[in-house]
């Protein structure tokens, strides 16, 4: 007898002859044995993508599983979007759910948030799980090749894209919308969410930085809320807590080093320390001239930045401050010089060097012309350079609001943040700093008034030097006239384009 057979005993043939494995077989077609992956996202991504999860990633995927709404407040760089396009491929992947009853919406604050971050991973996921369908570079997933047609099982939009009732018609057994950089997210658009996860087995994942105290997924964050609430902070993050991770993956997410960087740069207290380091929210009063959310914002925007534009310098004494020198092309200010203990001549140097790379182009510059850099302005005023004199103390152009010119330009700058007419640099660490901590007050005349850089020193705090290097930058001069020129250049009004 064959080592491949063996007998079967009873029934009208007498014996018969079945092949080993037929009886495992026939069972498994039968009562097929339950998919593992279904219920362990975890090991899914293990064994179909062959990537690793460290425990604060496990813990993220297994709340879908037992949760319908799981907000994630997480530091800096402990692989969230990583985390969150796992959880879409997983979701998706017809061994999980079955091509038509699954579907993933996506959305973030900006669009290049949408394509960029999230959908530039879940690309990479579904070729490294071979998943079957194709993506759009409008970030839409079909899948069904062989069916007959296409079928669209999910999206990336962000919020202008549609409003509260563009969602209604979306209706999928299984749904998992992820809300990406969830702080930036308007209320309107969670409302809309909200009405999208009516059944049992729908979720919700938002994740993202805690930046803004007064945003909705903040009260999503709060005990009582319903939604499971992980939290995420530098220090429970591998590089922290000696948990294994391979090699090739440590230098993905935060380190020690950049923790210490940022303590050095924000300070243990300040709001920035606050959500990047600790994955708290900031508490902002009443009196922060700029919230953290506001910077963040700024920080992602996507000016063209073309124009010739205008320079703002700071200039700083002997001491520890630093003078700097910042640009304004079309409302995207970066930090172009700065420079420690320098003369006023230096000073003027570094600024005159500047202005000669434009050659015969005369690109205007404010200069703070208060103590120290009132020499620096005389000197380039001498050499007939197109500068233009700051003066915070002077009086307001709207005096009945505000009580002196640097709280009016400070304002102005603050409503052109809110008008999304600024792109500020996320490197320049120093410069969201200073602008975080900025407070201000209304006097017994109800004016705005801004804290001077004394008030700020007497808080223990380093002169606002970029601060004010920066919203130089943006100063309405009316009609400035250009030192030793009979041409004038009209003023950079908050709102237009340089």
């Amino acid at each position: 007898m064959s080592s491949a057979t063996q007998p079967v005993e009873g029934g009208s043939l007498g014996r018969a002859i079945l092949p080993t494995g037929a009886v495992d077989i026939a069972l498994d077609i039968l009562f097929p044995p339950p998919n593992p992956y279904t219920n362990d996202p975890a090991l899914w991504v293990k064994q179909k993508l062959g990537r690793f999860v460290w425990s604060g990633q496990i813990n993220i995927l297994n709340s879908l599983m037992e949760n319908k709404y799981t907000a994630v407040k997480a530091c800096h760089g402990p692989g969230k979007s990583f985390t969150a396009s796992c959880a879409g491929a997983w979701w998706l992947d017809p061994d999980v759910h079955e091509l038509g009853t699954a579907f993933v919406i996506s959305t973030a604050p900006s669009w290049p948030q949408v394509d960029a971050i999230l959908w530039r991973e879940l690309r990479r996921r579904k070729r490294e799980g071979e998943l079957p369908g194709r993506i759009t570079a409008e970030c839409m997933w079909y899948m069904g090749e062989g069916r007959g047609e296409e079928e669209l099982i999910a999206m990336g939009r962000k919020p202008q894209d549609y409003d509260q009732h563009a969602f209604q018609g979306i209706h999928a057994r299984f749904l998992l919308v992820i809300v990406d950089e969830a702080c930036g997210i308007p209320e309107t658009l969670w409302n809309a969410i909200n009405s999208l996860v009516t059944n049992d087995f729908a979720r919700v994942l938002a994740i993202g930085n805690p930046d803004d105290p007064t945003s909705k997924f903040a009260d999503y964050c709060k005990p009582g809320s319903g939604w499971n609430v992980i939290t995420i902070p530098a220090f429970d993050t591998p590089n922290f807590t000696g948990e294994y991770i391979p090699d090739e993956i440590r230098d993905d997410l935060v380190t020690p080093a950049w923790v210490e960087e940022r303590e050095r740069e924000w300070g243990i207290g300040s709001p920035l320390y606050t959500s990047k380091v600790l994955a708290e929210f900031p508490e902002v009063t009443d009196d922060t001239l700029f919230p953290p959310a506001l910077l963040e914002r700024a920080c992602k925007n996507e000016l063209p930045g073309l124009a010739v534009g205008r320079y703002g310098a700071d200039i700083a004494r002997m001491g520890d401050d630093e003078s700097v020198l910042y640009r304004n092309r079309g409302g995207v200010i970066r930090l172009v010089k700065r420079w420690h203990k320098m003369d006023t001549m230096e000073s003027a140097g570094q600024i005159a060097a500047q202005l000669n790379m434009h050659g015969p182009v005369r690109v205007p510059t404010i200069v703070d012309s208060i103590g120290v850099g009132a020499g620096v302005y005389d000197r380039l005023r001498e050499l007939r350079y197109p500068v233009g004199g700051f003066m915070g103390s002077q009086k307001a152009f709207n005096s009945e609001r505000f009580a002196n010119r640097r709280a009016e330009v400070y304002w102005q700058f603050k409503e052109g943040l809110e008008l999304d007419l600024y792109d500020l640099d996320p490197e320049d660490l120093k410069l969201m700093k200073q602008l975080s901590e900025i407070k201000y007050h209304l006097n017994s005349r109800g004016q705005v008034v801004i804290e001077s850089k004394e008030d700020m020193k007497a808080r223990g705090l380093p002169s606002p030097d970029r601060a004010d290097g920066c919203i130089y930058t943006t100063v309405k001069m009316g009609t400035m006239s250009l030192a030793g020129s009979a041409s004038t250049v009209a003023g950079d009004l908050i709102g237009k384009v340089m």
